[in-house]
C-alpha cells in the first residue's frame, strides 16, 4: 500500500470515529479522492515555500545588479602633485590624466584595486608631466582601446614618447575640440567645452589648451577643467555659460591662484569641489584664496592631499561622496 493511501484511510477513520460522517456519507465520497490527489501530488512536488522564495531572492539579486549597473563612479586618485581621475560604469573604465612619472607605480596599484583590466578611453588633458607622466606605465600595463588628447605640439621627450607609443601600438587616437561629444554609454557622455583652437601667447599656452570636459549623466554633471587659467575661464563665461553649472567641479590647476576667478566659480555653483594636489607640495597648492572662494559659495571642498582618493557615486539624480582618509576641519584650513 502506498504511503498516501494509508494516510487517506487514517484520516477517514478519524472522521468516522469522531462522528462527523458515516462510511457512505457524501462527505467521505467527495473528500477522499481530493485528499488522495493532494497527497499523491505532494509526494513528488517540492515544498511550496521553496517555490515561492526562489523568485523573491532572484528578484532582489536582479534589482541589486540593476542598481549597480546604473551607478557612475568617479574617483579622483591620490597621485601626489598631479591629476588622475577614473570614471567607471557598466564595466567601462575611462582614465583622465595619469599623474607624474614618479607616481606611476602608485597609479597602477590604485587602478588594479579598482578592478581595472583594460582602459576603454585614455584622456590626456594637456602634455605637462604631472598629467601625462604615468601614461607610458598605463599603456604598458593595460590594453587601451582609445586615446584622446588636446593636440598640442609640445616638444618634450615624455610627450613625444607617449605619442610614439600610441602610434606603435596602433591605438585609435583623436584630438578633441569644443563642440564634440564623447559617449561613454547610452546614458553618460563627455562634452568638450574647450579649446576651440589652440591658444597662443597666453601666460601658459600648455595649461590654457587643456581639455575642458563636462561629464553628464541624467541630472548629474561634473566639470573637469584640467589646468586652465583665468583667461580661459573668462572666455568660457562668454562662449558657453549655460554649460558651466555643475554639481561637482574638478578645480583647475590644483587650486592655483592663477585660476578659479570669482565670476567663473559663481557660474559653476558647485556643491562639491575636488582639488588634486600633493601633500606639502612646493607650489603651495591649493591657494588659500581659492579655497575661501569655494567656501564662500558653500561648496564642500575635498583635497586629495588630505583625503587620499575621493570617490563620488551617482545614480544620475543624486550623488554620494566618500574619502580614503579621514580629516578634520582644522586640517583642511591649515592646508
Amino acid at each position: 500500500m502506498k504511503k498516501s493511501s494509508f494516510l487517506v484511510i487514517f484520516l477517514v477513520a478519524l472522521l468516522l470515529g469522531a462522528g462527523f460522517a458515516t462510511k457512505d456519507s457524501e462527505l467521505v465520497k467527495a473528500y477522499v479522492p481530493v485528499l488522495l490527489e493532494q497527497l499523491q501530488a505532494g509526494e513528488s512536488a517540492p515544498e511550496p515555500v521553496l517555490v515561492s522564495e526562489a523568485p523573491k531572492a532572484d528578484a532582489k539579486v536582479q534589482a541589486a545588479a540593476k542598481a549597480d549597473a546604473d551607478i557612475l563612479a568617479i574617483t579622483a586618485l591620490d597621485v601626489g602633485q598631479g591629476d588622475s581621475i577614473l570614471l567607471q560604469m557598466q564595466g567601462k573604465n575611462i582614465l583622465i590624466d595619469s599623474g607624474d612619472r614618479g607616481e606611476a607605480a602608485r597609479l597602477l596599484t590604485k587602478l588594479e584595486e579598482n578592478h581595472v583590466e583594460q582602459i576603454d578611453m585614455l584622456v590626456a588633458t594637456h602634455p605637462h608631466a604631472d598629467h601625462i607622466g604615468g601614461m607610458k606605465a598605463v599603456l604598458n600595463r593595460f590594453p587601451v582601446k582609445q586615446v584622446y588628447d588636446s593636440g598640442q605640439n609640445y616638444k618634450t621627450k615624455m610627450y613625444n614618447d607617449f605619442r610614439l607609443q600610441i602610434e606603435k601600438e596602433k591605438i585609435p587616437f583623436e584630438v578633441l575640440r569644443r563642440g564634440q561629444e564623447v559617449p561613454i554609454n547610452e546614458m553618460v557622455k563627455l562634452k568638450v567645452l574647450s579649446p576651440q583652437t589652440l591658444y597662443k601667447g597666453t601666460a601658459s599656452d600648455a595649461n590654457n589648451n587643456s581639455l575642458v570636459l563636462r561629464l553628464e549623466y541624467r541630472d548629474f554633471s561634473m566639470l573637469l577643467t584640467g589646468d586652465i587659467q583665468a583667461e580661459v575661464e573668462r572666455e568660457l563665461l562668454q562662449t558657453d555659460p549655460a554649460a558651466l553649472p555643475a554639481q561637482v567641479l574638478k578645480v583647475a590647476h590644483h587650486g592655483s591662484k592663477t585660476s578659479s576667478v570669482n565670476e567663473f566659480l559663481a557660474a559653476v555653483k558647485p556643491k562639491i569641489a575636488i582639488i588634486s594636489s600633493g601633500e606639502g607640495n612646493k607650489y603651495k597648492h591649493p591657494s588659500p584664496e581659492v579655497v575661501q572662494r569655494l567656501h564662500d559659495l558653500q561648496a564642500d571642498v575635498f583635497n586629495t592631499a588630505l583625503c587620499g582618493d575621493i570617490i563620488i557615486k551617482s545614480n544620475g539624480k543624486t550623488c554620494d561622496i566618500t574619502v580614503e582618509k579621514f580629516y578634520d576641519e582644522q586640517q583642511a584650513q591649515a592646508a
